[in-house]
């Protein structure tokens, strides 16, 4: 089945900002993820702390060997430790892009096994998260017909980019490939703010394609060891008032809210 959208989506990068714009409209419009970055993530505030404390005792063990240290180390322990977590946040992102940039390459076509072998253009720290997307991929019957994708809600005012749209027969499956540290309440790597997401994309497709979205999935691949698990987001509608509610703040932190 071949897709074609009822209007262009483009994204626009300005600096550090993404946009996109729908159409012949030259108005930007923020992005999904964008929008979401309105809602608090509790669990990142323990996880900076743990970093910045494990880096201090690290830096301690090194170089706190039967002396005291200066002044000077003592700054540069704590320095280090206070943006270690930027580090961590940094390189955890970058994987992701990389297995995200070749699942997509797998989608089109394009794709070169030798980053199983440890080499090639893709890194050989992504080789599990890969080897997961294969699996996954393997072990179902459904039709990938789009990669990475543009879409855009004219609705509501926000566009995305998402992973990619499998169909199952002739219906529409949307999926986004998530690689974070498994929970631990989970067997999962998945989150709440994800359906908002998605939810978002489900709509904006369904702008974008003319086709409604019924089913929508997180799919979350470990990039530790091959594995992987299809997350199904059980309410959209509910979802999606959840992205509406980061979408209005976003657009209200926009405006002078003083006199």
């Amino acid at each position: 089945m071949k897709l074609t959208p009822l209007y262009e989506v483009k994204l626009i990068v300005d600096g550090k900002q993404h946009f996109y714009t729908m159409g012949e409209d030259e108005t930007y419009f923020p992005g999904v993820t964008t929008c979401l970055q309105q809602i608090n993530k509790p669990a990142l505030i323990p996880w900076a702390v743990k970093a910045c404390s494990d880096n201090i005792k690290d830096y301690l063990k090194q170089h706190a060997v039967n002396r005291i240290l200066t002044d000077q180390e003592v700054e540069q322990a704590c320095l280090e430790g206070k943006n270690i977590y930027k580090k961590k946040a940094s390189d955890a992102a970058d994987i992701g892009s990389r297995v995200h940039k070749a699942c997509d390459d797998i989608i089109r076509g394009t794709y070169k096994d030798e980053v199983l072998m440890g080499a090639g253009r893709y890194g050989a720290d992504i080789a599990a998260g890969v080897q997961g997307f294969l699996d996954w991929k393997a072990s179902n019957s459904l039709t990938i017909e789009l990669g990475d994708t543009k879409i855009g809600s004219k609705v509501f005012g926000y566009g995305g980019s998402l992973d990619f749209v499998a169909f199952q027969g002739s219906e529409p499956i949307i999926f986004d490939i998530k690689t974070t540290k498994k929970r631990k309440d989970a067997d999962h790597g998945i989150y709440p703010e994800y359906a908002y997401q998605l939810a978002a994309y489900a709509q904006a497709f369904h702008e974008t394609y003319g086709l409604e979205v019924k089913n929508v999935y997180a799919l979350w691949l470990n990039k530790e060891k091959p594995e992987f698990k299809p997350v199904k987001i059980s309410n959209l509608s509910e979802a999606f008032q959840g992205f509406l509610a980061a979408l209005k703040l976003y657009k209200l932190n926009k405006y002078q809210l003083f006199e």
